[in-house]
């Protein structure tokens, strides 16, 4: 009995599947055509300028940092802080002897995101531009009496609606919100590459982010105001900041001397390794709390913060008895050193742990970056 009722079975199967074989592919083409429609060791040493290196020649190995032979000197300069942050005076010399002049390619590519739109209806993006700054408008959306629009950060510097010379735009219109809900905003720095775009919310979270917006001096202890894209960072530190040195190699040293010096100081080298230049800043900040100092190291990537994702750096303080060590990946000098020092992402040490490295008032500093 248990055969034929299965025999059975498969029997009406046979049956149904005759009967709805015809309508199942056409719900079957139905269903996949609207889905496929769907759319070793170089050195350098943070000083004075001095004419051995001037000429390309190589120094001594400075006493402080233990277990160098013969390697080569770069020089550069304690920066001191001022108030206000005011960049002290700096020796002569060109940063060209020895920095790396020619621009070198990125060598990653940037895959395209799954929120790059191309359908954006520019009638409907019209709406959105303010007429004072020409940027897309985000809610909340104001309104003057004949309808017209401004943007929130324009509206205060307003004494009166710049199209129709009527009041301030102050009635909230709703609707518009609520259109601006279903469109996708290009980014603010379209014009400069990026080619993202996103609803209202997340449209202000990129750009404070977003790798096409300026990149501003990466200079620390400077009062340097200038910005521009990152291909032209290196030739502004070529041209304006020729004290910092730039050393290649993955692995090098770093001496900063005269730490000692009263006040906030910064020192600054370059590094430059696989195809890109590392910023390596060592900033001593007063604590007016307490009156200690405190020390910070850090690595910054003249690139993009997904650039730096591929990147991992160590410092290390050490002699023959002592060793103090930090690994992570560098910042982006988008972010810059203040960034990294508030959120503890940097190597930190007091002034006496400063001094028990310290040599005749010197802080080398072993630097190896490796890619991940």
């Amino acid at each position: 009995m248990v055969i034929v009722l299965i025999q059975s079975t498969l029997e009406m199967d046979r049956v149904n599947q005759a009967r709805y074989c015809k309508s199942f592919e056409v719900y079957t083409y139905g269903l996949f055509d609207g889905i496929l429609n769907l759319k070793k060791r170089p050195f350098a040493i943070v000083s004075k300028m001095s004419n051995e290196f001037k000429q390309g020649n190589s120094g001594t190995t400075p006493a402080a940092v233990n277990g160098q032979n013969n390697p080569t000197q770069g020089v550069a300069t304690p920066q001191q802080k001022t108030v206000g942050r005011v960049q002290g005076s700096t020796p002569s010399g060109s940063i060209s002897n020895s920095v790396t002049t020619q621009s070198v390619a990125p060598q990653f590519a940037v895959a395209t995101p799954h929120n790059v739109t191309h359908n954006a209806n520019p009638e409907v993006l019209s709406v959105f531009e303010c007429p004072v700054c020409m940027d897309y408008m985000m809610p909340p959306y104001l309104q003057c009496q004949s309808g017209h629009l401004v943007c929130g950060n324009c509206r205060p510097k307003l004494t009166c609606c710049p199209t129709c010379r009527g009041p301030v735009p102050s009635v909230r219109n709703l609707v518009l919100e609520k259109i601006a809900n279903t469109v996708m905003f290009p980014c603010k720095f379209a014009g400069s590459g990026c080619p993202l775009t996103f609803s209202h919310v997340e449209k202000v979270e990129h750009e404070e982010l977003c790798e096409f917006r300026p990149y501003c001096c990466p200079c620390p202890g400077a009062s340097c105001k200038w910005q521009g894209s990152l291909s032209e960072v290196m030739g502004h530190l070529m041209k304006v900041h020729k004290s910092i040195t730039t050393l290649q190699g993955e692995d090098i040293v770093f001496l900063a001397t005269d730490i000692n010096l009263p006040g906030a100081v910064d020192w600054v080298m370059m590094q430059s390794c696989f195809g890109y230049h590392f910023m390596l800043v060592l900033e001593k900040q007063e604590k007016f709390q307490d009156g200690n100092q405190m020390f910070y190291a850090v690595v910054q990537l003249i690139g993009a913060k997904k650039e730096s994702e591929n990147f991992m750096y160590r410092l290390e303080l050490a002699t023959h008895r002592r060793r103090f060590s930090w690994e992570a990946s560098p910042r982006s000098i988008h972010e810059g050193v203040a960034h990294a020092i508030s959120l503890s992402d940097c190597m930190a040490f007091d002034s006496q742990t400063a001094q028990l490295f310290a040599e005749n008032g010197n802080l080398g500093i072993n630097v190896t970056i490796s890619m991940v």
